[in-house]
């Protein structure tokens, strides 16, 4: 029944409404009939065709507690971006549709705007056009980094720095630095809206059944990253513990020739076999981490996962890149958990260029500052999607560190099925390397390591 007060003409709101309510109490969220009749209600008093005013008005109708914001995020764009096409056209102007696209430019002063004034409502309703002018089909199976990228492009990163940089100028100084660090911002913002919309047709229900180390990495929200850190640390102690009894254990095979000189006091019966002594490997392991847009969220779990591991190895140097590279194997040491992305990304020298990932770029930088740390005993890990985001490939870097490396692997964030589409050179590199893996879950990632070393 609908609430004295609600007019006919908020019928879809109403339904809207109850949708949402479906998946946040899906989730977990405990929503009550009287906050629903409240959520309802809110709709007379706000102008319906203003996305801020709905998503204002049923958050504070239907969220009590901050824990559920990111999931109330996730269920209100799931649920209202899909009502835009069912809005009957006999609504006057008082369906969910938004107000008209504004012309290019504006549209990227509202973003810069946003950024600047770190107004995250304002930066969501300027991504919506964002995503509705410049995205192309959600559901050809690839990820939302690959999205982001692909909208990023087409609304011309290079022409928003420069507007966010140029305003800055103006008013309070806003340094290179400071307009990169926004920019990564905004990416990994429309990662996150993207990836709700891609998972869309799964459910919030579908979701919270899912085991955290089976959900892809790249198409995870901040909600699920959450649950993923929790995962990620008693799991790299468990692998750990297993890899060092492995190598303490010795014995690996039948030493047939001491088995036959023991025999000789029995007979020639072999009653006591004996086993080949395997001396424990402890390697120097380098590790080199794509922390691009697209990858940034991949990286801290791998590198987490490997730090886990420190006391197997000799010595564990680890590396974070985009089109420059910086070491970070202290910062990883000092962090207690999951490392934040965002401390990746302001750690000068990382970003040299466009901030777009160039593996030739920050791999032939590597070899010159640091090449000499890579010798016969040293096991190099790389991380990264190989995508070459226009520049030019990495081949002979990749083969220059094969040469002079002990081994080299390469995990890959994206499932095989997106390897060597559009710009990815995953299997060119792979060709150079000892072994390359597929690693979209956490689960996939674990047993990709664990057969490394």
């Amino acid at each position: 029944m609908t609430p004295p007060g609600i007019s006919a003409d908020t019928d879809v709101g109403v339904r809207l409404v109850v949708a949402l309510v479906v998946r946040l109490r899906a989730g977990g969220v405990p929503v009550s009939t009287s906050e629903v009749l409240d959520a309802v209600s809110s709709l007379v008093h706000i102008e319906l065709a203003s996305r801020p005013a709905v998503r204002a008005a049923l958050r504070a109708s239907l969220v009590k507690d901050s824990s559920h914001e990111v999931l109330f995020q996730r269920a209100f764009e799931a649920v209202f971006v899909r009502a835009r096409s069912d809005v009957p056209s006999d609504s006057g102007g008082r369906g969910m549709d938004p107000a008209p696209e504004p012309g290019r430019d504006a549209l990227l002063d509202s973003v810069a705007h946003a950024l600047r004034e770190g107004d995250g409502a304002a930066l969501d309703d300027a991504l919506d056009v964002v995503i509705q002018r410049f995205s192309a089909n959600g559901d050809d199976g690839r990820s939302a980094g690959h999205h982001t990228q692909r909208v990023l492009r087409r609304m011309s990163v290079p022409d928003l720095y420069r507007r966010y940089l140029e305003a800055g100028e103006e008013t309070d100084g806003t340094t290179a630095a400071e307009a990169r660090v926004a920019m990564e911002q905004l990416s990994r913002r429309l990662t996150d809206l993207l990836s709700g919309r891609l998972r869309d047709g799964e459910g919030v229900h579908a979701q919270q059944w899912e085991d955290p180390e089976d959900r892809a990495l790249l198409r995870a929200g901040a909600d699920e990253l959450a649950a993923m850190r929790a995962t990620i640390r008693p799991l790299a102690r468990r692998l750990a513990t297993r890899l060092g009894a492995q190598h303490r254990s010795g014995g690996s095979g039948l030493d047939m020739r001491k088995t036959i000189r023991a025999s000789m006091s029995t007979g020639g019966v072999p009653v006591r076999p004996a086993l080949h002594q395997r001396r424990p490997s402890r390697p120097d392991v380098l590790v080199l981490c794509d922390v691009s847009g697209s990858t940034a969220q991949f990286a801290p779990f791998t590198l987490t996962l490997l730090n886990a591991f420190q006391e197997e190895f000799r010595h564990l140097r680890s590396f974070a890149f985009i089109d420059g590279i910086v070491e970070i194997t202290g910062l990883l040491a000092a962090g207690p958990g999951v490392i934040d992305p965002h401390h990746l990304l302001t750690r000068r020298g990382l970003i040299a260029q466009d901030g777009r990932s160039d593996y030739a770029r920050a791999l032939t930088t590597f070899l010159k500052d640091w090449g000499s740390v890579v010798s016969a005993r040293t096991t190099v890990i790389i991380a990264g999607d190989a995508r070459s985001h226009e520049h030019a490939p990495a081949t002979a870097m990749v083969a220059e560190l094969r040469y002079r490396a002990r081994r080299l692997y390469w995990l890959n964030p994206e499932p095989r099925t997106e390897w060597d589409t559009l710009d990815s050179r995953a299997s060119e590199y792979a060709a150079q390397c000892t072994d390359a893996f597929a690693v979209a879950t956490i689960r996939q990632l674990a047993t990709a390591v664990t057969q490394i070393f």
